[in-house]
C-alpha cells in the first residue's frame, strides 16, 4: 500500500529502509514502478546485497545502495565506512552512498571523502525528545554545517593527477630548490655527485630530481661554489630515461 500511495503522490524516488531490503517481493514491486530507488543495507550481509542487486538491476537500473548500520545512536566503531569501498568494488555500475545514525557530522563527511554519492541523515528539532531516533539525528544547524562541509570536501577531492598547480607557483618560487655546486667546478670538469648539492638558489636551475642525470656531464664554464647549475653550464645535457 505504501508503494502505491507514494507512487500516486509522484515522489521523485523511493527509499527502501533497511528493514525491507531483504523483502524481495516488495523490492520487485517497488522496482517495477520505474522510479529511482535508494536502498539502505542495515542488518544485511554482502550476500543479501548481491541478491538485491540481481533482483532490482534487470527491472530498474536506476538505484543505489547505502552503507548503513541499524543502531541508534550509532557508535563510531560500528560504522564500518570501508563497506563503501567494498560496495564500490562489488557494484561499480551503481552509485554508493551512506545512511548515518551517528552523532555529529564528522563520519558523514568522511563517507563523502570515501566516495559516497548519497548521504542520508535523520533530522530533529530537539535531540532530547523521546525516542532513540532523536539522539541519532541532526538539528537544523548541524544539517546546515553538514551540507557546507560536504560541499567543501567535494571541491577538495579535486583531480587524481599530481602536478605542480598554479596556486603553488608562488611557494615554489620562494621555497623550490635547485641543484647547485657544492664546490667550485672548473670549466671542462666531468661532474660527480660529490660536487653537487641541493639548495634554494637564484636563478632557478636544474630541479633536485635531475641531480643524478647531471652526473657524468661536463662543465662548459667554471661554476662557483653555491652557484646554481643551469642548462647553459653543462654540455649536451640529456635527461636520462629511467626504466
Amino acid at each position: 500500500m505504501a508503494v502505491e500511495f507514494l507512487h500516486e503522490l509522484d515522489v521523485p524516488f523511493f527509499k527502501v529502509g533497511s528493514g525491507d531490503t531483504n523483502n524481495f517481493p516488495y523490492l520487485e514491486k517497488t522496482a517495477k514502478k520505474g522510479r529511482p530507488m535508494v536502498i539502505s543495507s542495515g542488518m544485511q550481509s554482502m550476500n543479501t546485497m548481491h541478491q538485491v542487486y540481481q533482483i532490482v538491476k534487470p527491472i530498474n537500473p536506476n538505484f543505489c545502495f547505502l552503507q548503513c548500520t541499524s543502531a541508534y545512536p550509532l557508535q563510531p566503531e560500528d560504522v564500518n565506512l570501508r563497506v563503501i569501498s567494498a560496495y564500490q568494488s562489488a557494484f561499480p555500475d551503481i552509485p554508493i552512498g551512506y545512511s548515518g545514525h551517528e552523532t555529529g557530522i564528522a563520519i558523514s563527511v568522511a563517507a563523502v571523502a570515501l566516495g559516497a554519492k548519497v548521504v542520508e541523515r535523520h533530522v530533529t528539532l530537539d535531540k532530547t525528545w523521546k525516542g532513540s531516533d532523536h539522539q541519532a539525528s541532526l538539528e537544523p544547524k548541524e544539517l546546515a554545517e553538514l551540507v557546507k562541509a560536504i560541499r567543501t570536501v567535494e571541491k577538495a577531492m579535486g583531480s587524481p593527477i599530481k602536478q605542480l598547480l598554479p596556486c603553488e607557483m608562488a611557494c615554489n618560487e620562494k621555497l623550490g630548490k635547485s641543484v647547485v655546486a657544492k664546490v667550485t667546478i672548473p670549466e671542462g670538469t666531468v661532474l660527480t655527485l660529490d660536487m653537487l648539492t641541493v639548495k634554494v638558489g637564484e636563478p632557478k636551475g636544474f630541479a633536485p630530481e635531475a641531480i643524478f642525470d647531471l652526473v657524468g656531464q661536463k662543465a662548459k664554464k667554471t661554476i662557483e661554489e653555491d652557484e646554481t647549475i643551469t642548462e647553459q653550464a653543462v654540455e649536451n645535457h640529456v635527461k636520462k630515461v629511467k626504466c
